[in-house]
């Protein structure tokens, strides 16, 4: 099996989800050595046609990695991987060799930060935020979040309002990209209620047709500087395991404890 860093193999079940992250500038040259031998032409294409450095290097190491850990837990060459995008952009595995696939997965990349969540037969999104972009979220909260959100984030310190608001972000991309509309989605047509962090809840207006039933989200601080926030397709009454780990310089991963 092509491999592009020391991951064993692994397994993973029905509400089961598997997150990786990824300090890019941590890894060494011979991962993305590796990882340019797997990626496809096409993905060395549009990684080349990235402006900087940083994003050439960035868009490879977001390609590879989907690819070595997805062959971690399928019979599959790295390289033999083939991907394509529903409606709204949003990337899904197509049947390799004639054979479909259970998994699932959702990339999200941030300053100096790229995550990977794997699930089985599971919708799934994932999104992590620089929390230290300046940015006026006073002005952008009332754009973009529901008048509950924008309410309860305004009721925070005013030194709690730049963090609280990458609390709602990271939520409301993880909900849309993981039910697949993307900024089709308007975001004031659902709102998420982060009062008790370990139980939170989603509620969508009569605009929106959708269910709470069918969606369970969590929200994570996982350095200084990021937020990442998960939303899968199941019922917020489903217990789900979730793990974390992290990719070291050789890129190894090695399982963490879930910051919160």
């Amino acid at each position: 099996m092509t491999q592009a860093s020391a991951l064993p193999q692994r397994t993973i079940e029905q509400h089961h989800i598997d997150i990786y992250l990824v300090e890019p500038q941590s890894l060494s040259s011979d991962v993305l050595f590796q990882y340019k031998q797997i990626i496809s032409r096409e993905e060395s294409d549009k990684a080349q046609k990235k402006y900087s450095d940083d994003g050439k290097r960035d868009a490879l190491i977001t390609r590879g990695l989907v690819r070595s850990v997805l062959s971690q837990y399928a019979d599959i060459e790295a390289t033999d991987w083939q991907f394509d995008k529903g409606w709204n952009g949003k990337p899904f595995i197509q049947e390799v060799n004639s054979q479909p696939t259970e998994l699932e997965f959702n990339l999200s990349h941030a300053h100096q930060l790229i995550a990977l969540a794997v699930t089985k037969n599971t919708p799934v999104g994932i999104d992590v935020e620089y929390t230290k972009r300046k940015s006026d979220t006073k002005k952008l909260a009332p754009r973009y979040f529901s008048a509950a959100e924008t309410a309860a984030l305004q009721s925070l310190p005013d030194d709690e309002q730049q963090r609280g608001f990458y609390d709602y972000w990271t939520l409301k991309e993880s909900y849309i990209k993981a039910c697949g509309d993307g900024l089709a989605a308007p975001l004031h047509q659902f709102s998420f209620d982060v009062s008790d962090k370990e139980n939170i809840v989603l509620s969508f207006d009569e605009a929106r047709d959708d269910n709470s039933d069918h969606w369970q989200s969590k929200l994570y601080t996982v350095s200084d500087d990021h937020k990442m926030a998960l939303t899968v397709n199941t019922s917020p009454q489903m217990p789900l395991s979730v793990r974390l780990f992290k990719l070291n310089e050789n890129g190894k991963a090695i399982e963490c404890q879930l910051p919160f």
